[in-house]
């Protein structure tokens, strides 16, 4: 038996995604600086050496299977073009997400940064575009781990798959025929 949830898309604001991370922005009273520039340190942490990527996410229907959280990195994302896209997000937990614990946010032009353990889609969702590009934080091992060791059960992630268990998560209302005739 199939299962169908619809996630809304929620505004992106500080206060909502207080439970998954932190919002990648100048706010607040700022860390250091000179004149000329201001710093705002972020909370980034990581266990093994830092990998700084850039993933480029292409359209697809907008509909999410897995899931994955990980264990050693507040892994952050960071738009790198004006394409909207869609992230979703359910908080740091032992086990995977309810379905109705998912949330899906729109990333236009500001970054967020994950908590460890929060369980997110693979994949971001571009909107209006074939593509959006992305600047990746990360961690070496983590990464290596997820496409250096395919085939193997990861130990520095968790992964969920929602489809095997017969379910299926459909972002928005409008959005999944739109990006299919894409």
């Amino acid at each position: 038996m199939s299962r169908t949830v619809r996630l809304p898309v929620v505004p992106l604001t500080s206060e909502a995604f207080a439970p998954y991370g932190c919002i990648l922005s100048p706010s607040g009273p700022r860390d250091a600086g000179r004149d000329g520039y201001d710093i705002w340190v972020q909370p980034f942490a990581a266990e093994t050496r830092p990998r700084l990527q850039i993933v480029r996410y292409h359209a697809r229907p907008f509909v999410v299977g897995v899931i994955e959280r990980h264990l050693h990195v507040t892994e952050a994302r960071l738009p790198l073009d004006a394409t909207p896209a869609i992230i979703v997000v359910a908080e740091p937990s032992e086990r995977p997400p309810a379905l109705e614990q998912l949330r899906a946010f729109r990333l236009e032009g500001i970054g967020v940064m994950f908590h460890r353990g929060t369980w997110h889609a693979i994949d971001a969702y571009p909107e209006g575009g074939a593509y959006a590009d992305f600047l990746f934080l990360s961690e070496e091992a983590t990464v290596d781990e997820l496409f250096a060791n395919a085939g193997r059960p990861p130990r520095r992630t968790e992964i969920h798959d929602f489809g095997a268990a017969g379910a299926e998560i459909v972002i928005g209302e409008n959005m999944l025929a739109d990006n299919e005739n894409r």
